[in-house]
């Protein structure tokens, strides 16, 4: 019997024919990092893909065809987004293979006045179970966005991680609420943000928070 696929709250089945949003992008990384290496390698992409594209979770009921075509889009996929050849994908590499939403955050961010109607836009975006509040893969999702939102700090699993970390500390607290993005969105603690992270991998800090954005 057909069982329904999912990645932490998100339906599988679902991703096929979209793109994701940073929240799901999220999810789906961390349930299929089973080890939390900060890569998925080639079993665990394998894992997704399968869940992705066969119907069932009984092998005998899945045909030749499906599994030929499983295997022949998981290995094309490798062979067209795994940048650096070494058989398993970083974050900023299953970004683009799996197709993210533009970033929600380019719209608001380079406005010259952050209005409380765009901080609550921002929280209703990312705010995946309507708790008002941001934590887990939803935290990650708003603070990755932050990191693509800038031009000279990587998307990859280790700088999340670390950003995470800043953004918590100046939020003073593991969730973030309405008020405290108001705090972290506010053009210096951008600026800190942004500085933090620029010291950690020994970049000059520039002018990212207002510069040209990644999508």
């Amino acid at each position: 019997m057909a069982t329904k696929k999912s990645a932490g709250g998100v339906d599988i089945k679902k991703l096929r024919n979209k793109k994701l949003t940073s929240t799901e992008f999220m999810q789906v990384w961390f349930h299929y990092d089973v080890d939390r290496s900060g890569y998925l390698e080639y079993s665990e992409f394998s894992k997704f893909m399968r869940d992705l594209f066969l119907k069932t979770d009984c092998s005998a009921d899945i045909t030749p065809e499906q599994v030929e075509k499983y295997t022949a889009e998981v290995i094309h996929i490798m062979d067209t987004y795994d940048e650096n050849r070494d058989g398993r994908f970083e974050m900023n590499e299953l970004a683009k293979a799996l197709k993210i939403e533009e970033n929600y955050l380019n719209k608001i961010i380079n406005k010259k006045s952050i209005k409380d109607k765009h901080i609550q836009s921002i929280l209703k975006h990312y705010d995946s179970d309507d708790n008002a509040n941001l934590e887990g893969c939803e935290l990650k999702a708003f603070v990755g966005d932050l990191v693509r939102s800038t031009t000279d700090i990587p998307y990859n699993f280790a700088m999340i991680e670390q950003a995470c970390n800043v953004i918590t500390e100046m939020a003073g607290d593991e969730k973030l609420t309405i008020q405290s993005l108001k705090l972290i969105l506010q053009l210096d603690n951008r600026e800190r943000f942004h500085r933090k992270l620029s010291e950690q991998i020994k970049l000059p800090a520039g002018s990212a928070a207002s510069g040209p954005a990644r999508r």
